[in-house]
């Protein structure tokens, strides 16, 4: 056998093992993406999903008796959610939500190599889709698996619904602090009225919520929740949702 049949035989042997390679991984990263599409929760009815709300009981003359609820929820429409409530809620939760698909890939990728330096998960880069897919379908525990069904998720609710749907059950969903679920149950919370008549000032608040309510709670963080609301008054008046006047 001559040298060069040897050095043709170590060649198809390497290209051999390394096609073999491939295809292990290959099968085990589509056994595993299969795995989590299989498990991942039903997204069609969520047109037909009804939040738990608030039941109040009232006497024949109309005096209120009692409220019984599990979640301290009080649904109400987007048409009636003021629009510097909206405004200031995208400004600083996800600016570019009537553009992106559900996902931000450049906030994803500038989030996973600030984990990788911290050596461990801080930073989310959540759209409100995913905020939202998590809140109804996931648990919050920081791990890769929870973080890819999220994002799958959050593609599945974009494919499947307007934006404007997906931000009603979004403002009606989240949990904004003291047993306060949804904007509705927020306002009549912290300011004893609907949301509807929210001004700026306190939409700014409400929106700021998010991110962490028990920390900006202006019942029992005012100094923190008011320093956050102006950062958001900020941003608005910066990206020319607001004006000075």
């Amino acid at each position: 056998m001559t040298t060069g049949s040897v050095r043709l035989m170590i060649k198809k042997a390497r290209l051999l093992s390394l096609i073999t390679l491939a295809g292990i991984l290959f099968g085990g990263f589509a056994g595993g993406f299969l795995s989590l599409v299989h498990d991942l929760p039903q997204i069609n009815q969520l047109k037909q999903f009804k939040p738990s709300a608030v039941t109040s009981i009232y006497t024949a003359d109309r005096h209120l008796l009692a409220q019984v609820y599990t979640e301290k929820r009080f649904p109400v429409s987007i048409d009636r959610v003021p629009k510097e409530l909206i405004d200031s809620l995208l400004t600083i939760e996800d600016r570019a939500f009537y553009e992106h698909s559900g996902i931000r890939f450049k906030a994803i990728a500038r989030a996973i190599i600030h984990d990788i330096l911290a050596g461990s998960f801080k930073q989310g880069a959540s759209t409100l889709t995913q905020q939202l897919a998590k809140t109804l379908f996931l648990t919050s525990e920081k791990s890769i698996t929870r973080k890819i069904k999220e994002l799958l998720l959050s593609l599945q609710i974009e494919r499947r619904y307007t934006k404007n749907e997906i931000l009603e059950l979004y403002l009606n969903q989240i949990y904004l602090g003291a047993g306060a679920y949804g904007v509705q149950a927020a306002s009549r919370t912290y300011f004893n009225k609907p949301v509807w008549e929210l001004n700026l000032a306190e939409c700014a608040l409400i929106a700021g919520l998010p991110k962490a309510p028990s920390v900006y709670s202006p019942s029992s963080n005012p100094v923190l929740a008011k320093k956050r609301r102006d950062l958001i008054l900020r941003q608005l008046l910066a990206f020319g949702r607001i004006s000075r006047e």
